[in-house]
C-alpha cells in the first residue's frame, strides 16, 4: 500500500486531496481501472456509452461510476477512471466484456506503475493527472 510519503516520492513533491491518482492508494471493497479515450467524443459522453452497452450483467451488487478523473501518458495517451465497488470479480468481469465490445483498451495501476492490456507500461510518476473539465 503506498502511504502519502510514497505518492509524494513519485510525484517529486507535495501532494494535495485533488492530485491523489485514483486507484493508487489500495481501498479494500472497491477496484479502479483505467479506459482509454476513444477520441471521438467527450469522455462524459464515451462513459455513457460504457454504461449504456448492452452485455450479460456479471455484477450482482454494488456500483460503478466516474468521477471524470484521468491520466496522460508520457506517449499522449489518455485514460479515465473508473471505479467499482460491492461484487468486484462481477464489476470487473462486466468492465472487461464491455471494454471488448467497444473495442477500448484498459489499463490499471500496479505498485507504481501503469500497466496497460496492450503491453505498455509507464512509470506512475511519469503520468500527470487529469482532472475533471468544469462545466
Amino acid at each position: 500500500m503506498l502511504t502519502k510519503e510514497d505518492l509524494e516520492k513519485l510525484h517529486g513533491g507535495p501532494i494535495g486531496f485533488d492530485t491523489v491518482i485514483l486507484g493508487a492508494v489500495p481501498c479494500p471493497g472497491r477496484e479502479v481501472v483505467y479506459i482509454a479515450d476513444n477520441g471521438r467524443q467527450s469522455w462524459a459522453k464515451q462513459f455513457d456509452a460504457v454504461m449504456s452497452y448492452s452485455c450479460q450483467p456479471r455484477a450482482q451488487h454494488g456500483g460503478m461510476g466516474s468521477a471524470g478523473v484521468g491520466l496522460t501518458l508520457p506517449d499522449g495517451s489518455i485514460f479515465f477512471a473508473i471505479d467499482y465497488n460491492g461484487d468486484l470479480l462481477g464489476w470487473r468481469e462486466e468492465i472487461e466484456e464491455i471494454a471488448a465490445g467497444l473495442s477500448l483498451i484498459l489499463a490499471q495501476i500496479d505498485g507504481d506503475k501503469f500497466v496497460v492490456s496492450d503491453g505498455r507500461v509507464f512509470p506512475l510518476s511519469d503520468c500527470v493527472v487529469r482532472l475533471p473539465e468544469a462545466s
